[in-house]
């Protein structure tokens, strides 16, 4: 038998052995990286889930509970459209805080706080959403308005995205009593009130009111429909602290139920009622001292009302 003439390169003897560990990690890698990513596909759509299933804050109110109330039970609401991140708000707060917050004391009033996200759309970052979603933990917590005070009296430059950073936001939690608890900085962290800022900033912007801070005025205690609101006061419309107080006084008092609107009662025994057995109801007012003080160059804590 003649030898065979292939000269085909074999290969030597262990070669396969050599390589099967280069195979074996080629594929265990080739694995590890499958279930990363479905890991990440699964990781996103529970998130993503997560997000539209996040709850209001406990005690928002109004329209699909977007508003944070500082109230009583008066036939006027005002509601404040508004931007942690805009130096417009803050304008706005040392401008006619005091007077929103007399208004409320003296009954004459209710006052809604909708948290909106203009200014991350303007200068980019997340600042005004991050710090609406922690403005929502703080209402949880029974801390809104404390909260926000510090957030206004700690606003950076609009440029700036400071509020972009929870860590930030958990930070100054602790110039509030109480506020800097694990519940907080989960909710924080977790952005569970993420949801409720956008929804927020959406109807904001369906309602074409302008950029903001906007306030509105909607008469009647029984109409929730916001689109009846009226702008009272925007980047178009302003008015004085005492104008301000002096047309919703006005709305208060047209609101105001008398004895002459009140339901007649059914007589059973013979008796002729007498006017002043009708119940009547005061038109609201403003004491001497609710009067509107002079706004300060920075809101404080101790000037906002809470919500305990």
């Amino acid at each position: 038998m003649k030898p065979s003439t292939d000269k085909s390169p074999q290969e030597p003897a262990g070669a396969s052995v050599r390589k099967t560990p280069w195979r074996r990690w080629l594929t265990a890698g080739g694995m590890v990286v499958a279930i990363f990513v479905v890991a990440g596909l699964i990781g996103s759509v529970v998130r993503a889930h997560k997000e539209t299933q996040l709850a209001p804050p406990e005690g928002a109110t109004g329209a699909s509970a977007l508003a944070v109330p500082q109230w009583g039970h008066a036939a006027v609401t005002l509601t404040v459209y508004e931007d942690m991140r805009d130096p417009a708000t803050l304008a706005f707060e040392n401008t006619y805080g005091a007077t929103l917050r007399q208004l409320v004391a003296s009954g004459v009033a209710n006052v809604y706080y909708r948290e909106t996200t203009g200014v991350d759309k303007a200068q980019g970052g997340s600042g005004s959403l991050q710090a609406g979603n922690a403005l929502g933990c703080a209402l949880d917590a029974k801390k809104f308005a404390d909260y926000r005070a510090v957030l206004l009296n700690n606003q950076p430059t609009e440029s700036d995205d400071a509020f972009g950073s929870d860590s930030h936001l958990i930070t100054l939690a602790k110039k509030v009593k109480e506020l800097d608890t694990d519940v907080f900085r989960a909710c924080v962290d977790n952005g569970d009130h993420k949801v409720w800022v956008q929804d927020s900033n959406k109807a904001f912007t369906a309602s074409n009111f302008g950029p903001g801070p906007v306030l509105t005025m909607l008469v009647d205690q029984t109409n929730t429909n916001e689109a009846q609101a009226q702008a009272i006061i925007s980047s178009t419309l302003t008015l004085t602290p005492k104008q301000l107080q002096d047309r919703v006084l006005a709305a208060a008092v047209q609101a105001t139920p008398t004895s002459a609107d009140l339901p007649s009662v059914a007589v059973t025994n013979g008796a002729t009622p007498t006017p002043a057995a009708a119940p009547t109801t005061p038109a609201p007012s403003l004491s001497a001292s609710a009067k509107p003080a002079k706004a300060k160059k920075k809101p404080t804590a101790s000037a906002s009302p809470s919500l305990h």
